[in-house]
């Protein structure tokens, strides 16, 4: 299946991974995924989906097809918190135009109970030799247009608000005490 759909490109990257000591799983599901019997006791610092899309059961606009969306990104969101390193992120790339925008992808993610690092713009050219694939069917092999797209990192920990308390709780006469002492 990798075949028919990136050509080689994709099994030289995926050489490449087990090369470098990683491991390569195919066919795990995204809601799923913690409780795989290889992922179930294994953390990370960075767990990323490019592009998640649950299948099509009718236009992207339609409210069925924006909630099957919404459920899959649920699923991987909750599963990912649950692998994530205490300081890890988590990295959902999406497109940021109607119908996607109805995602709500930052809602979802705040109610698993994640904060939101950063928001970038994606961009594909600062990731050399990306290729984009639908995910099944017949033109499985065929590319999408990304169009506007942001990856959002989200986190465990609200490190604005740590920063921000962190602040408050400091008294500008010891700063300006500990200044003058240098």
């Amino acid at each position: 299946m990798i075949k028919k759909r990136y050509a080689t490109s994709a099994i030289d990257n995926l050489e490449e991974i087990e090369g470098f000591g990683g491991t390569v799983l195919h066919e795990v599901d995204a809601r799923t995924m913690s409780k795989h019997p290889i992922l179930k006791h294994k953390s990370f610092d960075r767990i990323v989906y490019n592009f998640p899309h649950a299948g099509f059961r009718g236009p992207e606009s339609s409210l069925l097809q924006i909630e099957l969306h919404r459920d899959l990104v649920r699923g991987f969101l909750k599963n990912a918190k649950t692998m994530l390193t205490e300081d890890g992120e988590i990295h959902v790339t999406h497109k940021i135009a109607h119908p996607y925008s109805k995602w709500e992808i930052e809602k979802l993610a705040e109610e698993q109970g994640l904060f939101l690092v950063e928001e970038a713009p994606f961009s594909a050219w600062d990731y050399g030799g990306y290729v984009n694939r639908r995910g099944s069917g017949a033109k499985c092999h065929w590319t999408f247009p990304i169009g506007e797209a942001s990856t959002y990192k989200f986190g465990k920990n609200d490190y604005g608000t740590l920063i921000a308390n962190a602040l408050l709780n400091l008294n500008l006469a010891d700063l300006v005490g500990h200044a003058e002492a240098k």
